[in-house]
């Protein structure tokens, strides 16, 4: 198997067949000229299966003046029902088995996953197949789901989700002019002009059978990945050629002020990077950003120094690669979303409006520290290495999060399992090896960051960015009116801070977008 960068290859070779182990257990990854390609892992005796269909295809393949219609597509496809079952009569026949097919669509990749008991996997695969080769197409359904996605953005998103609001913000911001540069989702003005017919013509082009991936785990039977492959035959046999998904361009820091009137202010900040779980040094890169920034944990330097030292929030956490925010499960919310376009970012979770630049400064401050005078010490490596050795292990608990790893690796060309050798890699990881390598990237990264704000008073803001005003820090007062006593490093570090530049240039660099218009 060859990557390009226009996607996977396959082989001249008729058949290839590759080993590789995930969490000790093998798994197969099996191509064949003309067929769909398979990734499984080892029967087990467990009572459910796991399948999946993943295509090599997402946002990146919606058209100008289109954005969501890949999205809106694989809804339409999982919920709108199929040619033999209406949209009704597919839940019905869905919930006595305790079973459903969900859609995950990304930049490059959409996947359908079901998990089943084994006594009705045979139903299922009749049924997840029929979802994605034989739609039903339903006009009253098609009109339903597309304003289900209108809603999402206009409601959900930009009314009611100011943190994801921040971070697509922030994406379309650093993806300006790239394929990744617009919302997965959709813009609003886009999904209302979409036509059924559209959505079946792109289906035709992007759900076909050279872009396909079929996925298995759990306690299945030999005959089922046979049964699988047998009943995708029905797709058409080949798409569109793949987006070719090439490096964003470096550029200078800019700031995007989403207007909003709230009560606190989501902050985003971060750049693309070359970066990906095949660079050699991602281990040592992972222990890095987890001594300064693991999500939900307190380990970090951002949790410590942020939310711990000064109360400014609830949590501070820094991304070595995309990570979505979905639901309580955060590693499940990871899988399917494998991409050839790195990218560093650090979320501020939303801070009171009065210390919004301040937080903001402070999260650069500690990050422009750990490359200058603080850099990670002997005992912040060990104290991570440790706490890391444990917690990889949850990030695939089920035969599904394994499966939807495997399916990563295949998607990322990695020749080894990244969860078999994670350890084992981290493990072997030094102090030296650490500050060499997270102090290689971020020098560069640091004058490329890019930084969202959701907040109200823009103009305001604005202005005390471009004339870099004096931020201070706003303590909260106890109930007797006092504010209580901070060490004097801390109250030092808070003068240094509220002064810190932002990196931009002028008034160009920072712009100002009404949320209504935002995503429109």
């Amino acid at each position: 198997m060859r990557r390009g960068r226009k996607g996977f290859q396959l082989s001249a070779v008729s058949f290839q067949l590759g080993m590789v182990l995930l969490a000790g257990q093998a798994v197969a990854a099996t191509t064949n000229a003309g067929v769909p390609a398979v990734v499984t892992l080892p029967a087990n005796n467990h009572p459910s299966v796991s399948m999946a269909l993943q295509f090599r295809t997402g946002a990146v393949d919606d058209p100008p003046g289109k954005a969501g219609l890949t999205y809106l597509t694989a809804r339409l496809m999982a919920e709108g029902g199929t040619e033999a079952l209406s949209a009704k009569e597919l839940l019905e026949t869905l919930f006595p088995m305790a079973a459903g097919v969900r859609p995950r669509v990304d930049k490059e990749l959409t996947t359908f996953f079901t998990t089943v008991h084994r006594d009705h996997a045979a139903k299922m695969i009749g049924i997840l197949t029929d979802v994605v080769a034989h739609p039903r197409w339903d006009p009253a359904e098609f009109a339903r789901l597309r304003d289900s996605a209108v809603n999402d953005v206009e409601k959900r998103l930009r009314q009611g989700d100011d943190e994801n609001l921040g971070k697509e913000a922030l994406s379309e911001l650093m993806y300006k002019g790239h394929s990744y540069g617009r919302l997965t989702l959709g813009h609003i003005a886009d999904l209302k002009t979409v036509t059924l017919e559209e959505v079946k013509a792109h289906a035709a082009k992007v759900f076909t059978r050279d872009r396909l991936t079929i996925g298995l785990a759990g306690g299945y039977g030999p005959e089922v990945v046979e049964k699988l492959r047998t009943a995708v035959a029905t797709l058409p046999e080949k798409g569109t050629p793949v987006v070719e998904v090439v490096p964003q361009a470096p550029h200078k820091p800019r700031v995007r002020i989403v207007e909003k009137q709230t009560a606190s202010t989501a902050i985003s900040i971060g750049a693309p990077w070359s970066v990906s779980r095949n660079s050699p040094d991602f281990a040592a890169l992972l222990v890095a950003r987890s001594a300064f920034g693991e999500h939900r944990q307190f380990n970090g330097r951002l949790m410590q120094r942020l939310r711990e030292a000064r109360g400014l929030n609830y949590g501070d956490y820094a991304y070595i690669e995309y990570f979505a925010q979905e639901g309580g499960d955060a590693s499940t919310a990871q899988t399917g979303r494998a991409r050839h376009q790195g990218e560093f970012t650090i979320w501020v979770r939303p801070v009171q409006n009065e210390n919004a630049l301040f937080a903001t400064r402070a999260a650069l401050y500690e990050l422009q520290r750990t490359v200058g005078e603080e850099p990670f010490s002997d005992e912040e490596v060990e104290r991570t290495k440790g706490f890391l050795d444990g917690y990889v292990l949850l990030y695939a608990p089920t035969d599904t999060h394994k499966l939807g790893f495997a399916l990563d690796d295949r998607a990322l060309g990695n020749d080894k399992s990244y969860l078999a050798t994670l350890r084992g890699e981290v493990a072997k990881v030094t102090t030296a090896d650490v500050n060499r390598v997270w102090g290689k990237l971020m020098k560069a990264l640091l004058p490329q960051l890019e930084i969202v704000m959701v907040t109200p008073k823009a103009a305001e803001m604005k202005k005390a960015i471009v004339t870099n005003a004096p931020s201070p820090m706003r303590y909260q007062k106890d109930a007797q009116g006092n504010v209580p006593k901070k060490p004097a490093p801390l109250l030092a570090a808070d003068k240094a801070i509220e002064k810190l530049p932002l990196g931009v240039s002028g008034d160009a660099d920072v712009e100002v977008i009404p949320v209504a218009k935002l995503f429109e």
